[in-house]
């Protein structure tokens, strides 16, 4: 069931997408600037899902990653960069990662700029999400599956 606050979100964004012209297309505008708070109930049950997987897994927001204390020593730092209009895509790969026992990070990158930037910078022309490897961009699902299949992920994040 959703809550108020998400019912009230998505009869906004119903309203928004009832406004003609100009007027229609600056409030989509605002809102997306914003991060997309005013959006349908489809997407709003979806961000919850994200959210409950994203804090039930070895991902927690800002800066912060945790690993177990056992696998401390030589793991190297994982990352998942990704916007919100990517986090189905960024789903997928942290479910590959999930299957690999491999601790990451996941960084939504929407309100950030600067880190939008560097992203892109060494991304190497990979589109988001994309997934980095101790600083070292790795790329997106398909990239990420031939490391899994040929065993060299494990080998990336935990050493020799």
């Amino acid at each position: 069931m959703p809550s108020l606050a998400d019912r009230l979100r998505a009869k906004a964004f119903a309203a928004i997408e009832k406004l003609p012209g100009k007027a229609g297309a600056l409030a989509h505008k605002a809102n997306d600037a914003l991060g997309r708070p005013l959006a349908d109930a489809n997407e709003l049950e979806d961000r919850k899902a994200f959210a409950a997987k994203a804090g039930s897994a070895t991902v927690v927001a800002g800066s912060k990653v945790v690993v177990p204390a056992s696998e401390k020593a030589d793991v190297a730092p994982v990352i998942v960069y990704h916007m919100d209009k990517t986090r189905r895509d960024a789903t997928k790969l942290t479910d590959m990662l999930d299957a690999e026992k491999v601790p990451y990070k996941l960084s939504n990158i929407q309100e950030d700029p600067a880190a939008q930037m560097a992203v892109r910078r060494d991304s190497k022309g990979h589109r988001l999400p994309v997934v980095f490897i101790a600083g070292e961009v790795v790329g997106g699902r398909a990239e990420l599956s031939n490391l899994i299949a040929s065993g060299d992920l494990k080998k990336k994040v935990f050493g020799a």
